[in-house]
Order: C-alpha cells, then sequence, then structure tokens
C-alpha cells in the first residue's frame, strides 16, 4: 500500500514539473518572438569624420549588440557516407528566426532545403567539409554567416546578392584562391566584418574594399600568399561620395610592389585617394615589400608635415610599412621614410650594356651612368624620361652626334674620350643642357652653333683646338659666358703646332686676318653677300619644304648605291608599322575596314598596336620599338592624332627614323580635313605642304599604298 502511494505522488510531481516546463517553453518563445537578433543604439553615431576614424573600434563594438536567445535553434539532420545529402530539421512554424549551429562535423554542402527558412540570421557551419558556398539571396534575414575551418575554393559573383542585412562574414582557414567579381560589393550596406584570413588568395581586387562607401570594421586577408592588388573593373573614388574608413589587414602575405600608377587612377588623383584613407587603418606589416620609384608618389604626399602630423593623430604609423628590399632599405619605413631620394629604379629597357640606368622621381631625372662602359659610340636608344643626366666618361666616343634623345639632355659628362668631331646640329638640338663636359678629348675644331647653347656650365680644357681665322669667334664667345670652367687650359696651337694659345688671349694680328681694301673685291663680296641673304631667306622660308625633298628623294637613293644589301635574317620584323590614335574609335574602325584587309589579301606583315600589343606591355615602350622593327610606317593622321602628345612623338620618331635617317618609308594618310597647323612638327607639315600624303577616301588608296611600299 505504501508503495503505490509513493507511485501515485512520484507521478503527480512528475506531471508538475511537466506542465512548469512547458510553461516556461512558452514564456521563452514568447520571449523570443518578442525580442530582435540585432539591437543598434540610435544615438551611436560619429561627431565627425575625424571621431569616426580615430574611435572605429568603438562605433564598431559598441553600438550593436547580438541577443542570440532571441534565435530559435534549427537542427541540421546529416549523413557522412559519400554522396549523401543533408537538410534542416525543424518542428515549429518556418517564419520564426533561427540560428543554426553546427560545428566540428562532415557537411561538404550547405543542406539542399535552406531556402525554406528564409529567416535563417545566424549560420555557423564551421569546421565541416564544405565545398562550394551556394547564393544566399533566399536567406534574406541573415546578419552572420561563419563557414571557416571548411574547403571552399572559389566565391563566386552574386552569392551575396540581396541579402541586405548581412553584418559578418567569416571565412578564415579555408581553401578560397579565387573571389570573383561582385561578391562585395556596396550594395551590401551592413556588411561591417570580412574575414578571409589563412587562404589561397594571391590577388585581391582592391574595389571590394575600396568601393564601401559605408564603415568597415574589419577587412581581413591576413596569413594567405597575396602577391598583387588588382583593379580588374577599372573603379574610380566619386569625389561626391565618403568612403569607409576601414580597418584593413594585409600583413603576413607576399606583397612585394606598390603600385601607385593604379592607386592614382583609383583616386583620380593620387592626393584625393589619400584624403579618404586619412581615416582608415592598415595592416601591411610582414610583407616583402621593395622600396623603389613606384611608392614615391605616395611617400612624397605623406612626407608634407600637415598630412603626416594628422596620419598620426588618426591612426599613429599604422598605415606604414617596413621595407624589405633594396638592401640598402632594409629594414626601414617605407611611407614614412625620410630620405625620399632613396627611392630610386633601375631600368634595363634601354639602357646601355655595361651602364646604369636610374630612374630617380624625388630628384626628376633619369641618370644613366656609363662610366667605363667601353662604348666606342654614343648609343642610339636611352630609357625615355624628360631629363636625362648622362655620365660617358673614359669611354672611347669619337663623334658626338644628332640623336633623338639630344632635346631631353640636361646633363651631358663625356670627358676622357677621343671625341674628334661634334655634330653642327647637336648644340641646336640640346635645349634643355645645363651642364656639358668635353674636357680630355681630342677636338681640333668646335662648331659654331656651340655659341646656341643656353647659359650652360660647359668644360673645354685639355683638348687639341687649333687656332686660326676661323677660330676668333672662340675669343669673343668666351667673353659672352661667364660658365665656362677651367679657362686657363683651354688652349689652342697654331698650324705649325710651335705655340699654344690660352683661347682668352687670342688675336687677330697674330693669324694676319685683316681684311683687303681692294673696291672690286668688296663689291663683289656685297654682291655675293645679297645673293646668299636672298638664298638664306629662301632655304629659311621653305627649309623644312627642302629637307623633307632631301631626305625623301635624295637620301633613299644614296643610302640604296653605298648601302650594302641587307642579308635576309637581318630584315626587319614588319613591313609596315600603322601608327594610329587607337583611343578614337573612327580612326580604329578606319584601319580595321580599310588597310586590315589590303594587308590581309597582299599577305602584308603589319603591327597595329590595338591589335597585337601584348597585355601587360609597355604600349608607348612597344610601339618605338616596332617603329624601329619595321620597313614602313603608315601614319593614319586625324585631329585626335594630333591632340595625343604621345602620338605626336611617335609620328616625330617615325620621321627621324624612317625619312631622316634612311631607314624606311614613312606614308601620310589624311583622314580627315583639318588646320596644318595642328601639325606642330615643322617636317610633317613640310610633307603636307609638298602634298606628299593620300587621302583616305582617295578611290586609288591600296595602288597608291602599294607605291609607296615598293619605294623602300
Amino acid at each position: 500500500m505504501m508503495y503505490q502511494f509513493r507511485l501515485f505522488i512520484a507521478r503527480v510531481l512528475v506531471f508538475i514539473l511537466l506542465i512548469i516546463q512547458d510553461s516556461n517553453f512558452l514564456l521563452s518563445l514568447a520571449m523570443r518572438q518578442s525580442q530582435d537578433f540585432v539591437s543598434c543604439q540610435p544615438e551611436c553615431s560619429p561627431l565627425s569624420r575625424m571621431d569616426e576614424g580615430r574611435n572605429l573600434d568603438k562605433y564598431c563594438d559598441d553600438c550593436c549588440t547580438y541577443n542570440y536567445r532571441a534565435l530559435n535553434r534549427l537542427y541540421v539532420n546529416e549523413s557522412c557516407e559519400i554522396n549523401s545529402t543533408s537538410y534542416f530539421l525543424l518542428n515549429m512554424s518556418h517564419d520564426s528566426n533561427f540560428e543554426v549551429k553546427h560545428r566540428h562535423s562532415c557537411l561538404t554542402s550547405i543542406p539542399g532545403n535552406i531556402c525554406n527558412f528564409p529567416r535563417i540570421q545566424h549560420l555557423d557551419l564551421r569546421h565541416n567539409k564544405i565545398t562550394q558556398l551556394p547564393k544566399l539571396s533566399c536567406v534574406r534575414e541573415l546578419v552572420i554567416l561563419r563557414l571557416s575551418n571548411n574547403q571552399i575554393q572559389v566565391l563566386r559573383a552574386g552569392i551575396f546578392d540581396g541579402l541586405t542585412k548581412l553584418r559578418q562574414v567569416y571565412l578564415s582557414r579555408n581553401r578560397i584562391h579565387t573571389i570573383e567579381m561582385g561578391v562585395f560589393h556596396d550594395g551590401l550596406k551592413k556588411l561591417n566584418v570580412i574575414t578571409l584570413r589563412e587562404n589561397n588568395l594571391t590577388e585581391v581586387d582592391v574595389v571590394w574594399v575600396l568601393g564601401m562607401t559605408h564603415m568597415i570594421c574589419l577587412a581581413d586577408v591576413r596569413y594567405n600568399k597575396i602577391t598583387k592588388l588588382s583593379n580588374k573593373s577599372n573603379f574610380t573614388m566619386d569625389p561626391s561620395k565618403k568612403y569607409g574608413p576601414n580597418r584593413v589587414y594585409l600583413n603576413n602575405n607576399k606583397l612585394r610592389i606598390l603600385d601607385t600608377q593604379m592607386l592614382d587612377a583609383i583616386g583620380n588623383p593620387l592626393a584625393s585617394l589619400l584624403s579618404n584613407f586619412l581615416y582608415w587603418r592598415f595592416t601591411l606589416m610582414r610583407n616583402p615589400w621593395h622600396c623603389d620609384c613606384r611608392i614615391h608618389p605616395v611617400a612624397k604626399l605623406y612626407s608634407g608635415t600637415a598630412l603626416r602630423t594628422l596620419m598620426a593623430a588618426v591612426n599613429g604609423s599604422s598605415n606604414d610599412f617596413i621595407c624589405n628590399t633594396p638592401p640598402n632599405l632594409r629594414g626601414q619605413r617605407g611611407l614614412l621614410h625620410q630620405n625620399l631620394s632613396d627611392f630610386v629604379c633601375n631600368i634595363t629597357d634601354f639602357c646601355p650594356s655595361g651602364c646604369l640606368c636610374q630612374e630617380q622621381p624625388e630628384a626628376d631625372r633619369m641618370v644613366i651612368n656609363c662610366q667605363n662602359a667601353g662604348l666606342a659610340e654614343m648609343p642610339k636608344r636611352l630609357p625615355f624620361h624628360e631629363k636625362l643626366f648622362l655620365n660617358f666618361q673614359n669611354n672611347s666616343i669619337g663623334i658626338l652626334p644628332e640623336l633623338s634623345y639630344m632635346v631631353r639632355i640636361v646633363h651631358l659628362d663625356i670627358s676622357d674620350n677621343n671625341l674628334t668631331n661634334i655634330s653642327s646640329v647637336f648644340a641646336s638640338s640640346a635645349d634643355k643642357l645645363k651642364y656639358l663636359n668635353l674636357a680630355n678629348n681630342r677636338l681640333k675644331y668646335l662648331p659654331e652653333t656651340i655659341q646656341k647653347l643656353l647659359p650652360t656650365e660647359i668644360d673645354l680644357s685639355n683638348n687639341m683646338l687649333i687656332c686660326s681665322c676661323d677660330t676668333l669667334w672662340l675669343n669673343d664667345w668666351f667673353e659672352s659666358k661667364p660658365h665656362i670652367k677651367n679657362r686657363s687650359n683651354i688652349t689652342c696651337s697654331t698650324a705649325n703646332g710651335d705655340q699654344r694659345i690660352t683661347i682668352d688671349n687670342l688675336q687677330p694680328d697674330e693669324f694676319n686676318c685683316r681684311g683687303s681694301n681692294s673696291v672690286t673685291i668688296r663689291i663683289v663680296l656685297v654682291i655675293f653677300g645679297l645673293l646668299a641673304i636672298l638664298l638664306a631667306i629662301g632655304i629659311f622660308r621653305f627649309r623644312f619644304e627642302i629637307m623633307a625633298s632631301y631626305h625623301i628623294y635624295i637620301l633613299p637613293k644614296m643610302k640604296l648605291k653605298w648601302t650594302p644589301e641587307v642579308p635576309e635574317n637581318e630584315l626587319e620584323q614588319h613591313d609596315i608599322f600603322v601608327l594610329v590614335n587607337d583611343e578614337h574609335a573612327p580612326d580604329r574602325l578606319w584601319v580595321i575596314e580599310n588597310l586590315i584587309p589590303y594587308f590581309d589579301q597582299n599577305f602584308i606583315k603589319s603591327y597595329i598596336s590595338f591589335r597585337d600589343g601584348i597585355i601587360g606591355e609597355v604600349t608607348a615602350d612597344a610601339n618605338m620599338t616596332n617603329i624601329h622593327n619595321s620597313r614602313t610606317v603608315l601614319a593614319v593622321i586625324s585631329k585626335s592624332l594630333l591632340d595625343d602628345r604621345l602620338k605626336r612623338f611617335e609620328l616625330k620618331e617615325s620621321y627621324c627614323h624612317k625619312i631622316k635617317q634612311g631607314n624606311g618609308q614613312l606614308v601620310l594618310i589624311k583622314r580627315e580635313e583639318f588646320d596644318p597647323a595642328l601639325v606642330n612638327n615643322r617636317h610633317i607639315q613640310a610633307m603636307f605642304r609638298l602634298k606628299q600624303f593620300i587621302n583616305a577616301d582617295d578611290v586609288d588608296l591600296t595602288e597608291k599604298i602599294s607605291l609607296q611600299i615598293d619605294r623602300v
């Protein structure tokens, strides 16, 4: 009897406990339905842009809280067998707010019925074996996605589209090697945490970091294999918009080069980009940074006192990095480096053998040091820069000729060579020359055109100048040139070599240079003088036409007569190089419709930059190389081409190499009517005045081109 009584009491207690448990469950369920998962304080907003940048942690961590108790648990039914499927289990309404926690298991994919639960707000599938991430736009309430420690390899475009409430994405420790365009974009207005650390990324497109116009608390790509920051979509910042601020972790990767040209294109200009970055935090340490001329533009802007002070006030030196190479800068700061002249680039393209070619952006110059390089002549080509500093000391150079880069020389030291001749054109073409050292050479005569040099520091000491009536002008020139150095060592010897005279003491009486008093001689001289003046005026007036006619009609015949036939294996690479403004659609279309079919039908080897250019090469350098490697340059002249500075330079180089130096043919095609004054090259103007061109609408266009080509 006592046993039955006890059993009855136990059953009553169990019943009471079940009632209490059910009431607690219902109460808990009601509370969950009445609470939000994310709660943000409306008054928690930055007072200013600087406040937002300096207190990024505060506005990221303290403004919003996450109440996980407000979510109902959604369970996963899975099987670890091969090719098995998984799905969510539910014993309540699909309209509830859910969280999924299924960690340290064997899921290979997101459960297939996930779209049946659009109100999943927290999805935690860490430490599984998931290999693909599908589009999650159907889970429109998703706030936090945790998929770290899986086996995902690619993030496909659009996987997060429509997730307007998504705030945090955790994808660390996967095998991700590719992030397609359009994964992270500015449409994800609430996304503020992206972690991709410890994956296999080798390249990161800057648009998904820099393109966000709202605050990003964390963009973490640490411990990957990133070697390059790219901008495949050609993203540029809109100056009317505010971007970030953002905390970006790029440390512990393999970044070597800071592509300032790309950053300049994004910021438009670079200073605009850096003004946005004042309130960002970049962690760039522990990368093998190579500090050369490419980081100079950024370092130059950072060197400003006001900017440096503001950067320190906002985020200290967290945006800086440490140089790994070159050896002389190893361990030193990059962006906050003190001596900006340390940032140089050693250039190899077109650098003469045995020489050091170095771009020095802080001094705005290209230094080419060929001292003791064993050169017997001046190089025909050099790396391009508007200011060339050349050191050719201690070589065996005998002639200083006219060369295309002479107009860009600022400093030329050609002392201690075997120099015997200076081109008369040299002085008139060296417009930028500020220093000229010709000391210790074998010069006997100087061209009188050297007097045209601008105020230039000149050293002519220890040469073998000859004193004669023809060199008396040196005395007057010396008096007008206070910058001539070592005057006491500049002497000339008489014809028989028995006397050496300093140029400062050169007198006409010593060489019997007095003129005749004969009236007849004077009259003849006057007549010849007048004729010479008239001839000079005519030549000067039509000098470019005369030079063009000489280069086009006479020089090729002379060269054909005196130049041996070129062996087959030394012929140029192309028959024709087409010089066209490939950025101008009408010009490009005209070439496609009129020239390319003609080339193909006649088996003509041609080079057209927009068709034959190689991705990644420097177009300007490739064009210059192919101009020199082609028999004929066919220039399609239009207003757009004449407005392009680089194309004008290529046109000038084509004339110099093909016409002036007699290395081929330059064929001008006038694609449209334009004012001849637009042609700023006088030689090309002369060709147009001499009607040395073909109209693009000429019915015999191809026949005339063929005739021009056959002349080569």
